[in-house]
């Protein structure tokens, strides 16, 4: 399920708005969905919430949607922005009904994804070059122009806030607070090794 929802992403997604959004994109996701599948699941008395453990990449595949539909937003597509959303109430409805997925680690993954796309990915210009005819040379694909439309294109500069100065905040987080330095090891050990943290990987040796 989670592979065909990550390759049914568009190529434009990664290669338009950019690789270190892509990527900043699917890690805040990782870590909002995580949050807010424990916060749903404070207050259950029944002993439940302590024996799951939420597993798998679907809410940083969330997050990824949420980045489209903030690219979307911004570039304007409105009928682009329809799909994402039924997209979306779709995979929340699919949540209902089959038992064992957590639907607060999507929304949190989708929230935090759609968060790092309106504040860090690019904005969006118009270009009069690119409007006439025989004009300036349009380097975006094929696919990536249809959503942006004609004479429209990228802009790091119009993001509202740089990507960089999201690490560089997290760096100093990092730096004044010794014990959140283990976090991004734990991210990093769940990609390269994915369960070996919660220990779902021994239990399946």
């Amino acid at each position: 399920m989670n592979l065909r929802a990550m390759l049914s992403l568009p190529s434009w997604l990664e290669n338009g708005i950019g690789k270190g959004v892509y990527l900043t994109a699917y890690l805040t996701a990782i870590v909002t969905g995580n949050i807010a599948h424990t916060m749903s699941t404070i207050g259950d008395l029944s002993g439940r919430a302590a024996s799951q453990i939420c597993i798998g990449a679907s809410g940083g595949i969330c997050g990824l949607y949420g980045l489209m539909l903030a690219s979307l937003m911004k570039m304007g597509n409105d009928s682009a922005v329809s799909v994402v959303l039924r997209q979306m109430v779709w995979l929340l409805a699919f949540g209902f009904l089959v038992p064992n997925v957590s639907n607060a680690c999507h929304v949190g993954g989708f929230l935090g994804g759609w968060l790092i796309g309106y504040l860090f990915g690019p904005g969006y210009e118009r270009s009069y070059t690119l409007n006439r005819i025989g004009g300036g040379r349009d380097h975006a694909d094929f696919e990536f122009r249809q959503m942006m439309g004609p004479g429209v294109y990228p802009s790091v500069d119009k993001a509202i806030f740089p990507l960089q100065y999201l690490w560089y905040s997290l760096g100093l987080i990092l730096l004044a607070k010794p014990e959140y330095r283990a976090i991004p090891l734990s991210l990093m050990k769940g990609i390269i090794e994915p369960g070996m943290i919660s220990g779902v990987r021994t239990l399946l040796r």
